[in-house]
This record gives structure tokens, sequence and C-alpha cells, in this order.
């Protein structure tokens, strides 16, 4: 099948979108079958699709040996990470060791909860699972880095609950996924960060805030890669660039501020974990696991984006008190512009990740297959250990 899966989905994802209600329950349709879409791809596939699968598999098969214990430092490891290793030892010894069904259950919860986050927040479903798509958080943290994937779904529900003002909720399920994930714990001011109302001095003490993170980079870079990436190899002498991605958040936020404004809570919370993930960003030129910390806000770009053109599904808390934005355009023209972001979804999804050379065979996620096609190869396979 190789990389022409991806293009099939992302071709599957725009069709069934014009076909489709994306208003009302009936969206529930459109919903319904991109999760069995996606589980379907992304749990059936073959499951040393790239190296991380690997390592993963080896640990699974491991966990199985029933004399080694829920503490012991090969699962618990001082506590980090464990509520992974924790989920791993339940399904391996449930499972006999079958890793292949772990990774259909994990894609299903994974699928499912997304579509729950779709259903309630996207007023344009087909919008929002492109972004997902194209954005490579579906293939990346579906396929590959499932641990922090799993830690990532968690979040998800947490959004549900800062805005939902379930301010307990939050705080569980946040320290719930640093359990499964521990970078995961960067999400944790989120939820007071993101009820402050935004006005003209929050966002300018935003853009001094992102200076001073920029100037102040070396130190704090430090500081992060000993609590959360111990083992990480950050040269932090190095000049950096922003990069790229920065500057695509940076886009993302000034379309919202310019068109969208500020008169919707849940399109202003969502603004700010916008920003939060601009300020991650800026580290990712050290090493790129500090893209992994700005995607723990950055995935929710999956919600703002449908909201700069789209009104909500549903009532929503509103700020009457702030000024429109400084542009306003009609519903033809903000649907000109969504004919126009789609192109340009299309294209980055090519520049960035499918249109790429994958050097190491292990990694090659391109050269997609089911699980079914390789069975032979599967049971001759032969992975070395990698240490998490």
């Amino acid at each position: 099948m190789g990389v022409k899966i991806y293009w099939y989905i992302v071709a599957i994802v725009i069709i069934l979108g014009m076909i489709l209600p994306q208003e009302g329950k009936d969206r529930k349709y459109y919903i319904f079958l991109m999760t069995v879409l996606h589980t379907f791809v992304c749990g059936w596939r073959y499951i040393y699709l790239t190296g991380d699968l690997r390592k993963y598999a080896y640990y699974y098969g491991i966990y199985n040996d029933k004399s080694l214990g829920w503490f012991d430092e090969e699962i618990f490891h001082g506590g980090r990470n464990a509520g992974f290793q924790w989920i791993c030892k339940a399904f391996s010894m449930m499972t006999d060791g079958d890793f292949h069904i772990f990774l259909i259950c994990l894609a299903i919860f994974m699928q499912v909860s997304f579509a729950i986050l779709i259903y309630y927040y996207s007023p344009r479903p087909w919008l929002s699972y492109l972004i997902w798509n194209c954005m490579s958080f579906y293939l990346v943290y579906g396929f590959t880095t499932i641990k922090q994937g799993l830690a990532m779904t968690v979040l998800l529900y947490a959004m549900m609950a800062i805005f939902q003002q379930k301010k307990r909720s939050f705080f569980i399920l946040v320290l719930l996924a640093g359990f499964i994930h521990a970078p995961a714990f960067v999400f944790l001011p989120a939820y007071l960060i993101a009820n402050k109302k935004i006005t003209e001095n929050t966002v300018i003490v935003y853009i001094i805030t992102m200076i001073m993170v920029y100037l102040f980079k070396k130190p704090i870079a430090e500081w992060g890669t000993d609590i959360y990436y111990e083992d990480a190899i950050v040269n932090t002498n190095k000049m950096i660039s922003l990069g790229g991605r920065f500057v695509v958040i940076c886009i993302i936020i000034l379309c919202g501020l310019l068109i969208k404004g500020f008169r919707e809570r849940q399109f202003e919370t969502l603004f700010t974990l916008m920003v939060i993930a601009a300020s991650l960003q800026i580290f990712s030129g050290y090493n790129n696991v500090f893209t992994r910390f700005s995607d723990y806000y950055f995935q929710f770009t999956v919600l703002f984006i449908p909201m700069i053109f789209y009104k909500p599904i549903h009532t929503v808390p509103m700020n009457d008190e702030k000024n429109l934005p400084p542009f306003i355009f009609d519903q033809d023209s903000l649907n000109f512009f969504v004919m126009l972001l789609t192109v340009i979804l299309i294209w980055f999804y090519h520049v960035t990740c499918l249109g790429r050379t994958i050097e190491l065979k292990a990694d090659d996620y391109l050269n997609y297959r089911f699980n079914w096609e390789v069975q032979d190869e599967k049971q001759a396979e032969q992975y070395e250990e990698v240490k998490y």
C-alpha cells in the first residue's frame, strides 16, 4: 500500500466532508465513518512499522513474564512513565504477549476520544480531521510515538474539562497523562492560564513573554531537559533559529487575532494555548524533543483553526464587551479562505511528512503495510533491545 494510504485518507476526509452533514446531530455519521477509517488503518498496521514500535513490542513481550513485578525497576522506572508500562504489562498478560491486540485497542481508544472532542466542539469536523492528518498528529502519535500519543489522548478530555470549567477533573486527567508520559505535566498550567480573559494588554504581555523566553532560552532549555528528558542530548551552546514550525504557529495565531477576535470564550481559551505552543516551539532548535512539549498544546489547533472560520455549533459563553476583530468577512469570503487553507495543508503534509526521504529503513513509515500482508516477515523479524 505504501504512502498512498495516507493520501487516500486525506481524499476521503475531504470528499465525505463535502457530501455528509457537518452541522447538527447528523454530523455524527461523518464522525463515525472517520473514526472507523482511522481506527482500521492505524490499528491493523504492520506492528513493526517503525523503530519505535519495535522497541515497544520488545518490552511488551517481556512484560508477559508473570515473575516480573509491577514495581520492579524494569517496569516502574522510579515512577517515570510507569503508567504506560503498567498498561502494557496488563495488556500483555491478558493477551499472552500479543502486541497487535494492544495496538488495536490503543487505536480504538485514541480515535474514539478524538471523535468525542470533535463532535462536541468542532464547527466543521472535516476540517478538524484534515488538520489532524496534515499536521501529522495522526501519523506521528497514532502510528509511532504511541506513549506520548496515549498521553495526548488523555489530555483531549482535560481540554474538555477546561471548556466545562471542571478544575478537579482537569488536574486528575493531567496527572494521569503525566504518569503515562512525564512531559505531559507541561500541560498543568493550562487551566489557570487558559481561563484568563484576553485584552489588548494581554496580547502585548504574550508578545513580551515570547521575547523573554527567546532571550533566556538557554537556561530554560537546560532546566526543562533535566526534568523531562534526562537522557536527551541538548547542545545549548549552539545558535538556534526559530524554525519554520514556529512561524506556522505564529501565522495561525495572527489569523485568529485578525479574523476572529475574542468574543467567543472557547476560542479565547484556545488562542492562549496556541501562544504557549509557540513559546515552547522556540526551543526545538536545540533538540526536537521540545516539539513534543509544544504538541501537547498545539494539537488543539484541530479546534482552533475551524473556529476561526465558522460559528460555534452550540451556544458558548461570549464576551460582548470585546471589540470586533480588525477585519470582518462574510461567510463566502471565509469559505474561500478555507479552500485556500485546504490546498496549503495538503502541500504542507507533502513537504513535511509524506514527501520526505526516509534514510533509516526501520523508520520508514511511508512504506505502510497492513499486518496481514507481512505475516512471514513478522515471524522472522529480529529486533534489538532499545532501552527507554
